[in-house]
């Protein structure tokens, strides 16, 4: 049996949207970090690091959230998981950018938040997401996905990574960044994630 464990609004969140959508059978257990639950010893033992999320499969264990996804779109053929190598190529690329590029600068501007918040640094953080964004921009100009015509966990991956600051920026700059997350955010795996926790 597959157990995810992470809160939806966490880095796992992308991983129950990925279960969602490729209807494989999973356990959630939202250990949340903020309150202790991932320092304990059986959780160290899965996760030495003790962040979220762990996905285990059997006696499987792995880590990051990006890793999971595509472990969980190798499981079995899915549209998700194209055999096209310049659509995996897209996927591998726009889901590095999502967590390396957009995801790094919504997490510090939140990081700052919860401290002694720093506004000088917070706007900083904030334009160079935009300014990441533009690639993204010039990418959904080009096609309805990351990947290509259709829905993979590239944009699993780059959606989620968008959808935690997506109310931080002006979205009316980036059109087809909107429409996009607009459009996979209404996915109803995307919707049954929410209710979770």
């Amino acid at each position: 049996m597959l157990t995810i464990y992470g809160t939806k609004q966490s880095r796992a969140g992308r991983c129950l949207w990925a279960l969602e959508e490729l209807g494989l059978a999973y356990q959630h257990n939202p250990v949340n970090p903020h309150t202790g639950g991932t320092r304990n010893e059986a959780y160290l033992k899965l996760n030495p690091l003790g962040k979220v999320p762990t996905l285990t499969d059997g006696d499987f264990v792995l880590t990051e959230s990006v890793a999971i996804c595509y472990y969980l779109a190798s499981k079995q053929p899915t549209p998700l998981w194209p055999d096209d190598l310049q659509a995996r190529a897209r996927i591998y690329q726009c889901s590095s950018w999502a967590t390396t590029e957009l995801e790094f600068h919504l997490t510090m501007w939140i990081r700052e938040k919860r401290g002694n918040a720093d506004a000088a640094l917070m706007t900083k953080y904030l334009e160079n997401a935009a300014i990441s964004l533009s690639a993204l921009e010039i990418r959904l100009t080009a096609s309805p996905y990351v990947a290509g015509a259709s829905f993979t966990i590239g944009d699993i991956n780059a959606a989620s990574s968008l959808a935690m600051g997506a109310a931080l920026l002006d979205m009316s700059a980036f059109p087809a960044s909107k429409a996009w997350l607009e459009k996979c955010l209404a996915r109803p795996a995307w919707q049954k994630v929410q209710t979770l926790d």
